[in-house]
């Protein structure tokens, strides 16, 4: 015999606790904690570049949870590559920018560069933002800049700058100049398997201003795409305040590890005001001496997570002419 069930009906009091338990529901899903968001698309097509030019891109680093969002490690994929961010820290509904700059003088066709950031957000931990770019067998010139450091009355060592082509695409240097008197640059012929130029010698001979300088050697070449080539060349003259050693290395060390000591040499009467460290990976700390000089302890960060470090310690003086310091710092926490 066909029957039929009748509908259940809740009571109004049920009704009412079923509909606040989907309110529950529904405000238990809100986002609890940081979250890590990309403005623009995270990977990008830059198309043909010549090799000795840098690239330089950003990105937004946006968090849209309720907690502060933290960078804990921003690495680069290649030695070519550097990432930098205006903040490590950004509070809920902040966003900060992040700097990468590609070098892809060492580079020819098509190459992927980029950075990994690591964050706090547990749902999207690591973040890569990336480049697709092809670089044209254009003259590429590595290194594209010079950096003397700490120059010596009597002038400082000489350094090397090779500039070079595919061997279907030589060149000549047509013309060779400095624009600083104390520095004087020569070539010599490069040759490789697959690659022709020149090697550039550059000195900086004695007579380099107290404090910091900077110029650049300039190249003309025959090369239609390059005809004018320049290379920063910067440095620090003996008489102004200088950090010795000029870079920090370390093969492998583990997190909390004393780095090395800065000591703050020259620059008679300018007093340091402070130092701080590009990686929350790094600490670094003034310490004024006795004598009245000045000296920056770096040490890896207690909480410095295992990885390459590349970063810089800038340390404030109070010389209108050098009001900053900048102190390489590069290896591995174990």
């Amino acid at each position: 015999m066909p029957f039929a069930i009748a509908p259940i009906r809740m009571p109004p009091f049920r009704r009412h606790a079923a509909g606040f338990a989907g309110a529950l529901v529904i405000a238990s899903s809100a986002w609890a904690g940081p979250k890590a968001v990309v403005v623009e698309p995270a990977h990008f097509e830059q198309g043909e570049v010549e090799p000795g030019q840098l690239q330089k891109f950003e990105w937004t680093l946006r968090n849209d949870g309720d907690a502060m969002l933290g960078i804990e490690s921003l690495e680069p994929t290649c030695y070519c590559t550097t990432g930098k961010a205006d903040t490590w820290s950004i509070a809920p509904g902040q966003s900060t920018k992040v700097r990468v700059t590609v070098d892809p003088s060492d580079w020819v066709g098509e190459i992927l560069k980029g950075v990994e950031i690591e964050t706090n957000d547990p749902d999207n931990k690591h973040v890569m933002l990336d480049i697709k770019m092809k670089v044209r067998p254009g003259i590429a010139v590595v290194p594209p800049e010079m950096d003397f450091g700490a120059v010596p009355a009597n002038g400082a060592p000489p350094r090397t700058a090779d500039i070079k082509a595919a061997k279907e695409r030589p060149f000549k240097v047509t013309s060779l100049t400095s624009d600083l008197a104390f520095v004087t640059v020569q070539q010599e012929p490069l040759q490789t398997d697959d690659r022709v130029g020149v090697k550039l010698v550059v000195k900086v001979g004695a007579g380099a201003p107290a404090g910091p300088f900077a110029g650049k050697v300039v190249l003309e070449t025959d090369d239609s795409a390059r005809p004018r080539i320049e290379i920063p060349v910067r440095g620090q003259g003996p008489g102004g305040m200088a950090a010795d050693p000029a870079r920090i290395l370390f093969e492998s060390a583990a997190a909390g590890s004393e780095l090395g000591v800065l000591k703050l040499v020259g620059g008679k009467g300018v007093k340091v005001t402070g130092a701080k460290a590009s990686s929350p990976a790094l600490e670094a700390l003034v310490q004024a001496q006795p004598d009245g000089s000045f000296q920056v302890r770096v040490k890896l960060a207690a909480g410095a997570k295992p990885g390459r470090v590349t970063a810089k310690i800038a340390i404030a003086t109070t010389d209108p002419a050098q009001p900053e310091i900048t102190v390489p710092v590069m290896g591995l926490v174990k």
